[in-house]
């Protein structure tokens, strides 16, 4: 038996979230909260009369309470803030950015390197330095260790050193964060 044409048992009356609006209350009775201001219990209907008056929406808060909970509100507009503070919020989790090079390089192109680093931290990422190390040239590790010493001193103040260079695998790796305006 197929369920085409037939009205779903499992569909739930709430809205877009999960949150009940103007009609999809079907409670008997509820708390009224506008701006902040409790209004009292009353009729739903009441509710729905007032927050039509006003021209806004009568939206359930708390469900659970007895009676629920509902706020007289712009529901349109109370829905795009939240989706602009989660976009918002997206935006602002902090990226790390990794910088690679040998040990074996130039001081000219350490210094375009720690130009990169001082971009990446004044955007307000972490940095972290990668040096690596193939085959045989793990014996050089002292030559490597003074490398990331003259790159943490060329970018210089711009910067915390959140772990100092420690050798990891195949290469010594030390991360940089931003310093925040109070500390500069």
């Amino acid at each position: 038996m197929s369920m085409k044409g037939q009205k779903r048992f499992f569909q739930s009356d709430k809205g877009e979230g999960g949150i009940r609006t103007n009609h999809q209350i079907r409670v008997p009775k509820v708390r009224v909260i506008r701006d902040g201001v409790n209004l009292g219990v009353m009729d739903t209907y009441a509710a729905l009369e007032l927050a039509r008056k006003f021209d806004l929406d009568l939206v359930e808060v708390a469900s659970q309470a007895t009676p629920p909970v509902c706020s007289i509100m712009d529901y349109g507009k109370h829905r795009y803030e939240q989706e602009k503070r989660k976009k918002v919020k997206k935006s602002t989790v902090q990226k790390e950015k990794e910088v690679k090079f040998r040990y074996m390089i130039a001081d000219h192109d350490l210094e375009v390197k720690a130009n990169k680093i001082k971009k990446f931290l004044q955007n307000g990422s972490k940095v972290k330095i990668n040096v690596i190390f193939k085959a045989r040239e793990k014996a050089h590790k002292d030559k490597g260790f003074n490398i990331v010493q003259k790159c943490i001193d060329l970018v210089g103040e711009s910067a915390i050193i959140e772990f100092g260079p420690k050798f990891v695998g195949h290469g010594i790796i030390c991360r940089l964060s931003p310093k925040k305006e109070s500390e500069k």
